[in-house]
């Protein structure tokens, strides 16, 4: 867990989800564009690719997500809070500031179940993902410390 919050850390997590999220959007606009043009707007141009409008509502989303993480994941505002605490309050976040999007953005019909278990999947799996990456990524960081210690106490 990151212990301060800092502008460009900030920036280039948004940006870095950006990325991503766009790069998968375009791959979905290839395979499924042309079937779902009409039924969402994030296929308004079918297999085209992502509109401007759909691309600024995508980075606002990340943006908010990342300040939810900024929020939940470091000790600015929120100093006594489990961890598992802080993971679920995240997500529960993510998941709700989504929620909004889809509604506002038409990002796909409401009234469309398989709609919503398509969404509900990807969304498990990607918390799943990014949750298995951070943990690696915490144990990586955690054995390159005690190396590093250990190499000091060696030294002295």
């Amino acid at each position: 867990m990151d212990k301060n919050f800092s502008v460009l850390k900030y920036l280039s997590q948004v940006f870095m989800i950006y990325g991503i999220t766009i790069g998968l959007l375009n791959v979905f606009c290839i395979l499924f564009g042309t079937s779902a043009h009409g039924l969402s707007t994030i296929f308004s141009l079918g297999n085209a690719g992502i509109g401007v409008a759909t691309s600024f509502q995508f980075l606002f989303a990340v943006s908010v997500i990342v300040g939810l993480r900024s929020i939940f994941m470091t000790d600015i505002l929120i100093k006594k809070m489990s961890l598992a605490a802080r993971i679920i309050a995240m997500f529960a976040g993510a998941f709700a500031t989504i929620l909004v999007f889809i509604f506002a953005f038409d990002w796909f019909p409401a009234d469309m179940p398989i709609a919503w278990i398509m969404f509900i999947v990807c969304f498990v799996i990607s918390c799943g993902a990014s949750t298995a990456i951070s943990v690696l990524a915490e144990k990586q960081e955690n054995r390159r410390l005690e190396e590093a210690l250990k190499r000091y106490k060696e030294e002295e």
